[in-house]
């Protein structure tokens, strides 16, 4: 329930503190006295965007703040403590700042909690009732959680047929495109194929091309090296026999068996060396016809790579993918025909979610058909008669909605003898008013809510009727928290709480205030509700009356 609201520099406000109590509030006022205001900045709390014109004019910046107390089953559900402290600031560069107990949240986890705790009707909401796709959700409302779950996984089968579904129609459009380049393709895979390219060929080439051209030299060179290490005067003998004096006294000290071994494989690793340079010398040739064939080769790599834009490794890769599409474009037939099962499976998991998902849905409007009727009769409409009429579903694809298979509308007979018709067509305002009313009443207590704020849900509503709906008012009063925004004398006498809202000039500028009225103040303004403009004796004495005075 909501404890306390403040409300700083919104619209008409200036500053004004207000504080709740359990059970029935009735906030009352002339026409444009600022209850819209008030109603603006609860929603505000409960996540509604706003923007930077809201703030009056002169300040810098606007703030709504709000202390709830919740039930423990909300404090379990929505992670946070009794008390909850909601602040939203809203500053000239429409900017948002939004926290929950001091830290800052996001507006998404804003909706999250105040959703867990209560729920807001504004007067326009009753305009959704022309809406047929808003049916759906007064259905689903019954059981958020239930269908939640069985929406999620309709939604993602769903999202898998339709990518599926794509992926058919990419096929089909790249197979006659395919079709129309095939020649093109075969005749790159006969170039491409005839080279016979190898992994890295070209770099390799150039290194064995760049050898061959500096054949005297690397001959030079290593003849001059062999020759160095074949040289009397090289000690590499004494360097064995220096590794043999250190080795036989190595056990007197650890560093003289390294050096030992040391010297010993510096003894190996140059004769390794000459040895080895010894056959370089004695196999290296010049074959001028390799060499010829290679720059031939080289040439004919560097031709094709400009012609494609391609490195060899990169043709390589190429070639591949080509082959690959033409496999595709002389075997599509058969790739189509399995994206096609694949399709159909798909459909048909998605179909099945969707019927899962709306079994569910008219169990739930059974259950809130039972219980409108009951609410119907308690609000002076006792003769009515409702149903949830769903739409025979075909099998097709076009049945595959965002919302799922469903579509409803809400057919009802409001007096004795009428026939049952669309309730868009049949309904006045006064009889819209009530459906709402009673929606709302279904909704709240099935999800266990702590507070329902109601703006003029009473509108269009009078005589012995008003005072059925104030009598249900004080019921659903018994069980949370209900602020309601009414023009009704009959509402604003039978509530706990009566809060009156005016308008006033202070220094030179209109400003909104909302006091609690004593008993006298109600009297007064109830009897004024009661009257035209002149406050009678008449109208004081039916306020009375009606507040059991």
């Amino acid at each position: 329930m909501l404890k306390a609201l403040y409300v700083k520099h919104f619209a008409l406000i200036d500053d004004l503190e207000m504080t709740f109590q359990p059970g029935l509030s009735a906030m009352t006022g002339e026409t444009g006295a600022g209850k819209s205001i008030i109603l603006e900045s609860l929603q505000l709390l409960f996540g509604k965007r706003s923007d930077q014109t809201m703030i009056r004019h002169g300040e810098k910046r606007a703030l709504v703040k709000g202390v709830f107390q919740i039930k423990p089953h909300q404090m379990q559900a929505i992670g946070l403590p009794e008390m909850i402290e909601i602040e939203r600031e809203i500053d000239q560069s429409g900017r948002h700042n939004m926290k929950i107990n001091g830290e800052q949240t996001t507006l998404q986890r804003l909706k999250e909690v105040t959703h867990a705790i209560g729920s807001i009707h504004a007067q326009n909401d009753a305009m959704n009732l022309y809406d047929k796709s808003y049916y759906l959700e007064l259905i689903d409302q019954m059981d958020e959680e239930g269908i939640s779950k069985r929406m999620n996984a309709y939604l993602m089968d769903r999202s898998v047929y339709l990518e599926k579904k794509k992926h058919l129609e990419s096929l089909k459009q790249k197979k006659k495109q395919s079709i129309e380049k095939q020649s093109f393709l075969e005749f790159q895979v006969e170039e491409l194929s005839a080279l016979h390219l190898l992994p890295d060929e070209r770099t390799q080439l150039d290194e064995q091309i760049e050898k061959l051209k500096h054949h005297d030299r690397i001959m030079s060179q290593l003849k001059d090296a062999y020759g160095h290490l074949e040289e009397e005067s090289f000690p590499i003998d004494r360097m064995y026999d220096a590794s043999r004096a250190l080795d036989k006294i190595s056990h007197l000290d650890s560093e003289y068996k390294s050096l030992s071994e040391r010297l010993q494989n510096a003894y190996y690793d140059v004769d390794d060396v000459k040895q080895r340079v010894f056959q370089i010398v004695n196999n290296l040739d010049f074959d001028e016809e390799a060499f010829n064939r290679m720059q031939d080769r080289s040439y004919e790599l560097i031709k094709i790579e400009q012609k494609y834009g391609k490195t060899v490794n990169e043709l390589m890769t190429y070639l591949e993918s080509i082959q690959e599409e033409l496999l595709l474009i002389t075997d599509y037939d058969h790739y189509l025909a399995l994206s096609e099962t694949e399709l159909k499976k798909t459909f048909e998991k998605a179909y099945q979610s969707g019927l899962t998902l709306s079994n569910h849905r008219q169990k739930l409007a059974k259950q809130l058909t039972q219980e409108m009727i009951l609410e119907l009769k308690d609000l002076d409409l006792d003769k009515a008669h409702f149903e949830i009429v769903f739409e025979n579903v075909e099998k097709v694809e076009s049945a595959l909605l965002e919302t799922g298979l469903d579509q409803v509308d809400f057919h009802i007979s409001l007096n004795e003898g009428e026939p049952i018709k669309p309730l868009s067509k049949v309904a006045s305002g006064g009889e819209r008013a009530r459906f709402m009313f009673a929606l709302k009443s279904i909704y709240a207590k099935s999800n266990h809510l702590s507070m329902l704020i109601l703006d003029e849900i009473d509108i269009g509503i009078s005589g012995k009727t008003a005072g059925k709906v104030a009598t249900k008012m004080q019921q659903l009063a018994l069980t949370m928290q209900l602020l309601v925004i009414t023009h009704l004398p009959q509402v604003a006498a039978r509530a706990h709480f009566h809060y009156g809202i005016e308008k006033k000039k202070e220094k030179d500028r209109m400003v909104t205030r909302i006091y609690l009225l004593n008993d006298e103040m109600r009297i007064e303004k109830i009897a004024l509700m009661l009257s035209d403009e002149k406050l009678t004796h008449f109208a004081i004495e039916q306020a009375k009356v009606l507040l059991g005075k």
